[in-house]
């Protein structure tokens, strides 16, 4: 059966006439979304989508062109619109870098409040006073009512910890401040 006359019977409703119009132009027009979008699975979708506007729009089919033509020029048009979306979504390399810079920082201050939280009590508070708040052990150990010497070792204690919680064996070793 000539493809005009499967449109003309799909667009009166005949959904066995559509479905021998995408059983005969469905390798083609996968093959031209594999060749632009250059992938398998977005160009399946991208037939299923020429398939789908397609169907809508055999009321309008003219056939000044084959009904081949037409669907590919549809699918052609599906597979420009995807790429365009998908270059909006590409962003620079600065952008890139900048995003993954403040993920690994999230990350990192995620980890590190998770293991300062392990950290035993008074552990947890010389490290807050200390190193997050921004106090001098001296004045730590002030808050706290504790010498400045038991400020200065639970400081050193609870970095040596979180060093190597965190993996870090030079500031474990050493960073006794």
């Amino acid at each position: 059966m000539d493809d005009r006359v499967l449109v003309e019977r799909a667009a009166g409703g005949d959904e066995v006439a559509f479905e021998l119009l995408v059983r005969r132009h469905t390798e083609s027009a996968w093959r031209l979304a594999r060749s632009l979008l250059r992938d398998d699975f977005a160009a399946e979708e991208a037939v299923q989508d020429t398939f789908v506007k397609a169907h809508r729009a055999l009321g309008s089919f003219r056939g000044d062109a084959q009904v081949r033509t037409w669907l590919l020029s549809i699918c052609h048009r599906t597979c420009i619109d995807r790429l365009r979306l998908k270059k909006a979504d590409v962003v620079s390399l600065d952008e890139a870098r900048t995003r993954r810079r403040r993920d690994e920082q999230h990350e990192l201050r995620l980890t590190i409040e998770a293991e300062v939280g392990r950290l035993g009590d008074v552990e947890r508070e010389a490290f807050t006073l200390v190193d997050i708040l921004g106090y001098s052990r001296e004045e730590a150990a002030s808050v706290v009512g504790v010498p400045p010497s038991t400020m200065r070792s639970r400081v050193a204690r609870a970095r040596e910890q979180l060093a190597k919680a965190l993996g870090d064996e030079d500031t474990a070793a050493g960073d006794r401040r």
